[in-house]
């Protein structure tokens, strides 16, 4: 109040005068520093807020839109009630990181939202996922959780059984372990029982047991079916002169014992043997005026209690072993016979009929003859049949035939035979020679049957083995290759005994195998219950 205009107008530096000029510098001032200042600041407070706040606010919007995509593994949204925990109690609840060797990423059909339990609760919209399933998974569930009861939820890890899964192919001998109460050592995979001992009464399913004891020398065997779908393991017995016979263990449908009876007696060194397409079974004499004979093992038969000697090993007899049976015409079924001797020539019968008369009403006999140039024929000469066997196959024991192919072994050369029937040539080779796994086929082939089914296309075929420190019961693939099922503890119990026996139940899953000199036979199966290769 004290200045004078003039000096107002110096101060402003405006004219004196005052008026309308006055007011146009006014408005034409600079803005003051201080408020530019704190307009830049604030602005940066607002993007920097801006930059902390949209990803939180991004964040809170992407956990609102998983928990609803949760729906899909049986997540519950927000707002829902605690989800139900089935068979899973408040203490035993654990929630572990999955394990990266077990779940892969790319495998994982829906989100894994920390922190939320599994459910089985079912969820309205449809899922890409099973919430429930009874079948094995090959993804496993995902968090893990410890049950003390049984829950819904499928394992990693598939069950044994049932068998009816896919046929798998078995591999034998990959590794062996020790059975210290039967004295043997199995492959992986197999387990073994024994179910009869020489000299014992038998054991049966309904807790009471056989009036006939076990028989001694158990030899050759061979398994027939019958109608109810139970079966019998046909065995020899391998005695001194009319102390031997032929001898049946009656099984149920279910592989349960509920029988056990002669069925041949009074014959001297049954050795081996062999099915017929009728289901009889023919018990060879090794002695030298040994005949070949027919025994019928289903009670309902008319021949059940009347075996007789078959025209198989001809007037004069012999060490006879095995027989085999080309079946593929049915009018004249083929019979092939080894002989256990130096000499002993293979036989051939064509027989003029089928069914149980055939074998004893009439024939013609034939005998092997090796030709150069892996050429073989049947001979009518029985001399050229033997010096034939004396040069190449002596002492021939186990046979089999499949698909127009004859197998035999010759034990003393340890040598198979494979013989084209029909274009009549032959190969062979030392058993044991390729060989894969853990084991040893070194002794010397004994027995054989031959493996065939549907679901396998590699034909194995199964031998016992006389001798050694070690025998076992050894099988051949297709392909030439030879594996140990079972053998001996080196050293044990069965050093130095043969295995003997070997046959298939009619379902091919259990496999039946003893020890001669000890007397023992064993029942073998899969651990997961399928049947053997």
């Amino acid at each position: 109040t004290d200045l004078n205009d003039e000096e107002i107008a110096m101060a402003n530096k405006l004219p004196a005068d005052g008026g309308d000029e006055e007011t146009e510098e006014v408005d034409k001032r600079p803005f003051p520093r201080t408020v530019i200042f704190w307009i830049a600041i604030s602005l940066l407070g607002v993007c920097f807020l801006g930059l902390i706040i949209f990803p939180i606010v991004k964040n809170r919007k992407g956990k609102v839109d998983n928990q609803q995509e949760g729906l899909m593994t049986g997540s519950i949204i927000s707002g829902s009630p605690e989800p139900e925990r089935h068979d899973v109690n408040d203490e035993e609840t654990v929630s572990p990181e999955p394990d990266k060797h077990d779940v892969d990423e790319q495998q994982l059909t829906g989100p894994i939202i920390p922190g939320q339990p599994e459910t089985n609760v079912p969820t309205a919209d449809p899922s890409s996922m099973p919430t429930e399933s009874k079948e094995p998974s090959g993804v496993p569930s995902i968090p893990p959780s410890v049950s003390s009861s049984p829950s819904n939820i499928p394992t990693r890890v598939p069950s044994g059984y049932p068998s009816t899964s896919p046929f798998k192919l078995f591999n034998y001998g990959e590794s062996l372990y020790n059975n210290d109460e039967l004295g043997i050592q199995l492959s992986e995979g197999l387990t073994a029982k024994l179910i009869a001992q020489r000299n014992t009464r038998v054991k049966y399913t309904d807790g009471s047991e056989s009036t006939l004891k076990f028989h001694e020398w158990l030899d050759g065997a061979g398994v027939a079916p019958l109608p109810d779908g139970g079966y019998v393991y046909v065995s020899n017995s391998e005695d001194d002169t009319g102390k031997a016979g032929v001898f049946g263990l009656y099984f149920d449908k279910d592989g349960g014992i509920t029988n056990y009876k002669a069925l041949l007696t009074g014959t001297t060194w049954n050795c081996g043997g062999g099915m017929t397409p009728w289901d009889t079974w023919i018990s060879c004499e090794e002695t030298s005026t040994g005949q070949c004979w027919q025994v019928e093992p289903n009670p309902d038969k008319p021949h059940h209690n009347t075996p007789k000697k078959t025209l198989l090993g001809g007037p004069r007899g012999g060490n006879y072993e095995s027989v085999a049976v080309d079946n593929s015409n049915v009018l004249n079924p083929v019979f092939f016979t080894t002989e256990d001797n130096s000499k002993g020539e293979l036989r051939r019968f064509v027989a003029d009929g089928n069914g149980w008369d055939s074998l004893h009403e009439g024939g013609v006999t034939t005998y092997l003859e090796f030709l150069d140039g892996n050429k073989f024929q049947w001979t009518s000469s029985l001399s050229a049949g033997e010096k034939s066997a004396s040069k190449h196959y002596p002492n021939s024991e186990g046979i089999a035939y499949h698909n127009s192919t004859l197998y035999f072994v010759s034990k003393t050369i340890k040598t198979i035979f494979m013989l084209d029937l029909t274009e009549m040539t032959y190969t062979s080779e030392r058993t044991g020679s390729n060989f894969q796994g853990q084991g040893s086929f070194n002794a010397q082939p004994d027995q054989i049957i031959k493996s065939v089914h549907d679901h396998d296309d590699r034909k194995y075929i199964y031998f016992t083995e006389e001798g050694n420190t070690a025998p076992g019961a050894h099988a051949r693939d297709g392909e030439g290759t030879y594996y140990t099922l079972f053998r001996a503890i080196p050293g044990g119990r069965f050093s130095g005994d043969e295995t003997v026996g070997i046959a298939f139940s009619p379902d091919r899953k259990r496999f039946y195998c003893g020890y001669q000199e000890e007397g023992v036979l064993f029942e073998i199966t899969r651990e997961d219950g399928q049947m053997f290769n």
